[in-house]
This record gives C-alpha cells, sequence and structure tokens, in this order.
C-alpha cells in the first residue's frame, strides 16, 4: 500500500465501515471491522475486475 495511503488511513479512518480518499493519490480507502463484510466487498470489487489492495490497519495490527 502507498505510504501516502497509510498517513490517510491514519488520519481519516476511525472506525468499521469508514470510507475516504486518499489525500496523496486519490485511492479510495474503506474500513471493515469485521472479516465477513471485507471479504464480501472484495469478492464484488473482484467480479467487476477492480483492482485492489488490501492492508491490516488498526489498534490490534499497529
Amino acid at each position: 500500500m502507498n505510504p501516502c495511503c497509510l498517513q490517510s488511513m491514519k488520519r481519516y479512518i476511525k472506525k468499521h465501515r469508514d470510507v475516504a480518499t486518499c489525500d496523496g493519490c486519490g485511492h479510495l480507502l474503506m474500513a471493515y471491522g469485521n472479516e465477513r463484510d471485507s471479504d464480501e466487498t472484495k469478492k464484488a470489487l473482484a467480479a467487476q475486475g477492480m483492482l485492489f489492495e488490501a492492508e491490516p490497519f488498526g489498534p490490534r495490527f499497529r
């Protein structure tokens, strides 16, 4: 994940289902507090042929 995305995540993503745009590159940032929601979103993005990256983030991953 781009360093600018990680900085924006720290600034804007605070809870489950928060959505933001990276200040540096404009990528969409989405937060998921449970694995099921995350998996469903990844499946939907893949079905549409969308490229995405997933990065564990939050208090338990720091």
